[in-house]
């Protein structure tokens, strides 16, 4: 039997799909609530074109997990880790605990790299208000972050699972500085980078630049395209997130704006990391959504190494 994997060419990339489109509210947030059932689910993912996953599955056990992918012909792929805003007053002992956890789960997945960042305030959420600008900052919020960020991450290291940084907007990591603050303070050795096409362009980052000063840290990247039209008529009325995201800001990878193309080619011929599909908000119904969204990562080339 041929073994299952992530490539769909040998020169391609490892790719997988975080399937949020399915969870895309009526209000511009997600609701786990509309996800089909987990084999159900995977059944439509490995039919668009995917040959790895990542779902969000509540309440459905390690062994369930692992033999609903063996079931569909589907290999996991690497999720999410959030550590509590300041705002939560979550113990860091409780963050610390539910990380350790989460990595030995993501290592019995056979999984070697994770995502990880900071989650929205609970309650009050100036970034979710007026998005992208790093509205509020506060640098000492921001080294209380960096610093239970940093420690988590050892954590989930020590489980044999690399965390890579995840900037996203609304978060108190969300501006080009503030990634470059967090990368820095924590150091290569316990932090790779992930990152988000979609948010930090969102936010105005210089993508490219990003890539060129962390290539080396960059392990796995959520890909995603936004309509920079979009982007600039929200920002000047004032949307909040989910306003935007209703207005069409996300879009399936090639269906926007972004030079993604570009943006992985930054990545050079050595990277050997995952290039995740993630459509916030889909264009059209789920299934067409991640059938374009395979279709764009399935064509796409690893550079030719210099000679």
């Amino acid at each position: 039997m041929t073994a299952l994997s992530p490539r769909v060419t040998p020169d391609g990339y490892r790719i997988a799909i975080n399937p949020i489109q399915w969870v895309a509210s009526d209000d511009g947030h997600l609701d786990r609530s509309l996800q089909p059932p987990l084999p159900d689910l995977l059944a439509q993912i490995k039919k668009a074109g995917f040959p790895a996953a990542v779902v969000t599955a509540p309440g459905v056990s390690l062994d369930d997990y692992k033999r609903a992918y063996a079931d569909a012909g589907m290999l996991p792929a690497p999720a999410y880790f959030g550590t509590p805003s300041p705002e939560a007053g979550v113990p860091l002992a409780s963050t610390l605990e539910e990380a350790k956890a989460f990595g030995a789960r993501q290592a019995s997945l056979g999984l070697k790299d994770t995502f990880i960042a900071v989650h929205m305030p609970p309650v009050v959420r100036p970034r979710v208000d007026t998005p992208a600008i790093g509205v509020g900052f506060d640098q000492g919020r921001l080294n209380q972050v960096i610093d239970e960020l940093g420690k988590a991450a050892e954590v989930i290291k020590a489980e044999g699972v690399m965390p890579a940084l995840h900037p996203h907007v609304g978060t108190w990591i969300e501006t080009e500085d503030e990634t470059r603050q967090t990368l820095d303070a924590i150091g290569a050795g316990t932090l790779n980078f992930g990152p988000d096409s979609g948010h930090l362009s969102w936010a105005g980052a210089d993508v490219i630049g990003l890539f060129r000063s962390y290539r080396d840290r960059i392990s796995i990247m959520h890909l995603k395209d936004i309509r920079l039209d979009v982007r600039e008529a929200s920002m000047k009325a004032g949307k909040s997130y989910p306003e935007a995201a209703l207005a069409g800001l996300w879009a399936e990878p090639g269906n926007g704006n972004l030079d993604i193309k570009a943006m992985i080619a930054e990545l050079g011929a050595g990277f050997d990391g995952w290039l995740i599909a993630e459509v916030d908000r889909p264009t059209m119904p789920p299934y067409e959504s991640a059938i374009v969204s395979a279709n764009y990562l399935r064509a796409l080339k690893r550079p030719a190494a210099a000679a």
